[in-house]
């Protein structure tokens, strides 16, 4: 009976996988076709900003570093 029920639970288990890895070829991908993709440009300040403020936080970070020393 022991063995029945083990392999009862794996088969279940194999059925389970199986149903896990069916999906459509194009699963997660957007479309990449030119002709309705937006125009996707940041703006160059944007970026800058957002490099500075990183910037900032990593000195305020070293900075703390060599207080708590």
């Amino acid at each position: 009976m022991y063995r029945v029920i083990v392999a009862a639970v794996i088969i279940s288990l194999i059925g389970f996988c199986v149903a896990q890895v069916n999906f459509s070829p194009n699963w997660g991908k957007r479309a990449l076709n030119g002709d309705n993709e937006p125009n996707c440009k940041e703006n160059i300040d944007t970026i800058m900003l957002i490099y500075k403020i990183i910037q900032n936080e990593a000195q305020k970070l070293i900075e703390c570093g060599k207080l708590s020393n």
